[in-house]
Formats: structure tokens, C-alpha cells, sequence
């Protein structure tokens, strides 16, 4: 069948149980077995594959066709009628993180039309949900970001002073780039999961994330990028510039993901004047 796009938040809610259920089914021991590496060439596991395959089986459940871009397969084209939308999925965001069993990971999905760019301002509908348990922030686009029934919206935070600000530091030393931004936040903290970091400025548990690694992908931020902006956010690169439109999973960002614009602006501005 053709889900309609205000049914979409029904479907990610049921992707987000079956990701959590396909988790729960393994044990410990075979959840960590190595099974050689994803098309990025990162290390894959037995919990990545299992999340991966619970993706595809209930989106070939509940659609007639559609295509999967996922961090752990090569796309995916699936069902015989013409796809109307494109999910590109994280299976498992902060693999680390949930294989080290710290509560800071999740799936992330991004739904787009099937014929549209990889880009940001394509996202249809959105939603990152923790792997701890059914707690998922969800969007469609023109009617907000929530979790469950309750609306979420970002902080007012407008300065770097009065932000807690998250950054991503993993395979990064930190630079004189960033010196500014941590020496005058009010906080900083750095959780390794890009998803659940950009949901968390969403909802206004945090002010800003930030990552100038030049490694973040389009799986890792695509959907919780659209949710914040749903939430009243503002997303940038570290230039100041808007995300652009990416071709694949293998092409690599920075971000700046914000409560605010003018936050977003300041932060920016003190990176460059770093680098100046």
C-alpha cells in the first residue's frame, strides 16, 4: 500500500520497535560478533546487521516499494510499483556507545521523496529514537517535532555564554578552533552520538552540537537535522553555510546545530575569528 505522508510518523514509530525488538532478541556475546565492514568501511556488527534487517523487513511490510540507504547495506530498491519515498537510515547511531551498553544511542531515520536529492530541506518526515527504550522524537515536516503526544520545542539560548553546548570529539584532537566556543560555554559535553545530541538540542535539553571533524555523514544527522529545525532550531555548516545536497553516504560534513540563529551565528563566528 501508499502510506500518505501524515501517516509516516506511524511508520517510523513501528521501525523504532522493531529496531529495539531485533536488539533485545540477541544475547550479549553474539550481539558484538564481528561481520567485516559497512561501504563506509566501518567495523560492522552482529547488532548493526540485526537493526539493518528489521528496517527492511517491516518497510517491505508496510509499503508496496520503496528505497532504503542505509549505513550498513548498499541501497536497497524493494516492491515492483514506482517508490514514492526514500528512507535513509542509521541503524544503530553511537554503535560504541550501545555496544558499550551507555544510554546514548539510537536508530535514526530520514524520510525523503524517491526522486529528490539527499539534502536536508528534502526531509519529509524524521524521527530518532533511543534503543533503551520507546522514547523518539518524530517530525513531518510543516507540523512541528514531538515525542509521543507532547510537542518539543528548542531553548531561547542566544548567547555562548549561557549555552551547554555538545561536541563531537571521537578520532578528533581538539583544535584552537574550538577553544573559544569551550572556554566561554556555560557547559560542554560530548556524547558520541550525533543523532541523539542534535534531538537533544530539539527538544532543549541542550543549546548547540557541534562537529568540525569533517567526518559526519548524512545518516548520522539527516533526520534529527529536520527535527530540530521542527523544533525551531537552526542548522548550519561550521562555515555558516547550509548543508549541502550529498549524493551518497560516504560524503562528509561539518554542522552546526543550534536552539537559535543567533546562537548558531556566534558560534560560527567564534570558530572563524579561531582560525583568523
Amino acid at each position: 500500500m501508499t502510506i500518505l505522508q501524515t501517516d509516516l510518523a506511524t511508520v517510523l514509530r513501528r521501525l523504532h520497535d522493531g529496531v529495539r525488538e531485533a536488539l533485545a532478541g540477541l544475547s550479549t556475546s553474539h550481539a558484538q560478533e564481528i561481520h567485516g565492514t559497512n561501504p563506509k568501511g566501518d567495523r560492522q556488527q552482529a547488532f548493526d546487521l540485526a537493526a539493518d534487517a528489521a528496517v527492511r523487513r517491516i518497510l517491505e511490510g508496510e509499503l508496496d516499494s520503496g528505497i532504503i540507504l542505509s549505513e550498513e547495506s548498499e541501497e536497497h530498491h524493494f516492491g515492483r510499483a514506482k517508490p514514492v519515498y526514500r528512507f535513509v537510515i542509521d541503524p544503530v547511531d553511537g554503535s560504541d556507545n550501545w555496544s558499550r551498553r551507555l544510554p546514548l544511542s539510537s536508530v535514526a531515520i530520514a524520510v525523503l521523496p524517491a526522486e529528490a536529492p539527499i539534502a536536508l530541506d528534502q526531509v519529509i518526515a524524521a524521527l530518532i529514537g533511543d534503543l533503551e527504550g520507546k522514547n523518539a522524537a518524530v517530525c513531518v515536516r510543516g507540523g512541528g517535532a514531538h515525542r509521543g503526544a507532547d510537542r518539543i520545542r528548542t531553548a531561547s539560548t542566544r548567547r555562548i555564554e549561557d549555552a551547554f553546548v555538545s561536541c563531537e570529539l571521537n578520532h578528533f584532537a581538539p583544535t584552537s578552533q574550538l577553544s573559544a566556543v569551550f572556554a566561554g560555554a556555560r557547559a560542554v559535553r560530548s556524547f558520541g552520538c550525533a543523532s541523539r545530541a542534535i534531538a537533544l538540542v530539539a527538544d532543549g535539553s541542550l543549546d548547540a552540537h557541534i562537529d568540525v571533524r569533517e567526518r559526519l555523514t548524512p545518516e548520522s544527522f539527516l533526520a534529527a537535522a529536520a527535527i530540530l529545525q521542527e523544533a525551531g532550531g537552526c542548522v548550519l555548516d561550521a562555515q555558516g553555510n547550509p548543508l549541502p545536497a550529498f549524493t551518497d553516504l560516504r560524503q562528509r560534513t561539518t554542522i552546526v546545530a543550534a536552539a537559535t540563529e543567533e546562537l548558531a551565528q556566534e558560534i560560527i563566528e567564534a570558530l572563524t575569528d579561531a582560525t583568523t
